[in-house]
């Protein structure tokens, strides 16, 4: 890149510089230190042009130290800002995947259920073998009294008297049915 050369004029005093960027940048900054000389020639007359050029110098150095430690404190909040970004990227990427998870979890539960279900209903119209054993022994022994001749008192008609069998509990005249039961006597 090749170096402009640029005249300058700052507060009485002749300069030529040479410089990388453009002239118009550099005449903008000898315009700026120009009006900060002024003005603190201004607010004491007292000062000689090389003492203003310092106390410009020092007070341009003292903005710049304060602009690099502002911006410093910024990048740090940056970086401080996206570390908590990706952090909390990461953290709703292992809430999406447990979302997801448990998702298939309770599709797996409402199918098992389902099936479930169904074959409790199954269960229910479809009575197993298990379950229809005692009426099929009580129809077995039903019939080999029949068929056996036994006689069966009938109980009359309007009376609440019972058969008794065999299987009777003697010793227990007093049992709980026999208090409902209206006997012949």
């Amino acid at each position: 890149m090749s170096k402009n050369r640029v005249k300058l004029n700052i507060c009485g005093c002749e300069f030529a510089i040479s410089s990388d960027d453009s002239e118009s940048y550099v005449r903008s900054i000898s315009d700026e230190v120009g009006k900060a000389m002024e003005e603190t020639i201004g607010n004491n007359e007292r000062i000689s042009l090389t003492m203003a050029a310092v106390i410009t110098a020092l007070r341009f150095c003292d903005e710049s130290h304060k602009s690099t430690s502002g911006a410093d404190n910024l990048r740090s909040q940056i970086k401080d800002y996206l570390e908590d970004s990706s952090r909390a990227r990461a953290e709703t990427e292992d809430a999406k995947h447990e979302i997801e998870r448990l998702k298939q979890e309770i599709e797996e539960l409402r199918t098992q259920l389902s099936k479930n279900n169904e074959t409790a209903q199954e269960k229910e119209d479809k009575p197993e073998k298990a379950e229809t054993e005692p009426i099929e022994k009580t129809q077995d022994a039903v019939s080999k009294i029949i068929s056996s001749g036994s006689s069966v008192e009938k109980p009359q008609e309007g009376s609440f008297a019972r058969v008794e069998t065999k299987s009777d509990n003697l010793d227990d005249p007093d049992g709980f049915m026999s208090f409902f039961e209206k006997k012949n006597d």
